[in-house]
């Protein structure tokens, strides 16, 4: 018995010490949370495209139809930031956000530029809380984390800038102004690292959430246990990007029954899913045609997106190396080409006569 607890003590102690250097040692994630900078910043950013020509109506000065849920809504100061006067100004101010979004999308002062990005993005949306959706909420909760973490490790310029840095200056000298002036960091790893993954799983947490609650709350409808739930939505006018496909889709009760029944194991099982290499692979790709087919069959490209942003998370390091080393060797491939044609294409020095 002392030496089946004796070994039950020390496994216990190595799954710890394996904890605590997981969580201390390393940023973990890195690829992932720049990807879903850059997929979040997009999404933001096709929401304000595409109501650009609707903001005074949505959010603007005749926006006084959404006042009684003003009125009664809980982000407070945050309604006031757009209650301006000058339609002028709200489009400035409007312009202005959308520039912030770019900002996120390229990694520019990243930490500063998401937490406006956030702050920005609810002060606006929340105007009218009517014509949002779920995508506006984990956007938001995910922009909240991602000022905790480092999401411009890579595809950024904040990186290259750090970068250059390095490769020029002796930065061990740098005071603290020049540090924060060049994104290097200030505060010591031992208290970066736990910030950045506390968020990270916080993050994860939410996702898992989302994505189960959505499915036992599915499974309490009739018609999602009938499998015809997936035909209403297909059936509607408003939500027929292509017509054609959805009348093409719903005519197939089959496929209807399947499509019903897959979306709701797809967030049921997407968590326990990621506990193995195959089963992740094949919850990611799941979760991937389940927003996608909302995107494309449904007209929510913002929504999906927005969704998809943070299920980057959970694609493993190794992959997002490759992928990003294919596209380097492709970058390069291109160059090389493009250099070529250059100088196929250029005329040839006129040859010097004797005479000259």
């Amino acid at each position: 018995m002392t030496a089946i607890l004796r070994e039950f003590t020390r496994a216990a102690d190595e799954r710890l010490l394996a904890l605590q250097a997981w969580m201390l040692l390393d940023k973990h994630a890195a690829y992932g949370i720049s990807a879903s900078r850059i997929f979040v910043g997009i999404a933001m950013l096709g929401i304000l495209v595409a109501n650009f020509p609707q903001r005074h109506i949505l959010w603007g000065q005749a926006s006084f139809w959404a006042q009684p849920e003003r009125d009664n809504s809980r982000f407070g100061w945050l309604l006031g930031v757009f209650d301006v006067e000058s339609p002028a100004l709200f489009t400035t101010m409007y312009l202005a956000l959308m520039a912030v979004t770019v900002a996120v999308i390229l990694g520019w002062r990243t930490r500063v530029m998401t937490l406006l990005l956030a702050v920005g993005m609810a002060a606006l949306v929340e105007r009218a809380p009517m014509v949002g959706d779920q995508g506006d909420n984990i956007a938001r909760i995910g922009l909240t984390l991602m000022v905790l973490m480092s999401a411009a490790e890579h595809w950024s310029l904040d990186a290259r800038r750090r970068r250059r840095a390095r490769e020029q200056h002796d930065v061990d000298s740098f005071s603290l102004g020049r540090k924060l002036w060049y994104g290097l960091p200030v505060l010591p790893t031992w208290l970066t690292n736990p910030l950045h993954n506390v968020a990270l799983m916080t993050l994860a947490m939410q996702i898992f959430i989302l994505y189960t609650a959505s499915a036992l709350f599915k499974v309490q409808g009739e018609l999602w246990q009938q499998g015809t739930a997936f035909y209403y939505p297909l059936s509607l006018h408003e939500y027929g990007v292509f017509p054609w496909l959805n009348e093409l889709l719903v005519a197939n009760a089959a496929f209807v029954t399947i499509a019903t029944y897959v979306s709701i194991y797809v967030q049921l099982f997407f968590a326990v899913g990621l506990l193995h290499p195959v089963s992740r692979r094949l919850a990611l790709i799941g979760i991937l045609l389940f927003h996608g087919s909302i995107a494309v069959l449904m007209g929510l490209p913002w929504f999906s997106l927005a969704m998809l942003a943070f299920d980057a998370i959970f694609i493993s390091t190794r992959t997002y190396e490759r992928v990003n080393s294919a596209l380097r060797h492709t970058g390069a491939r291109l160059q090389e080409r493009w250099a070529q044609k250059k100088a196929t294409a250029a005329p040839a020095p006129e040859a010097k006569t004797a005479a000259d």
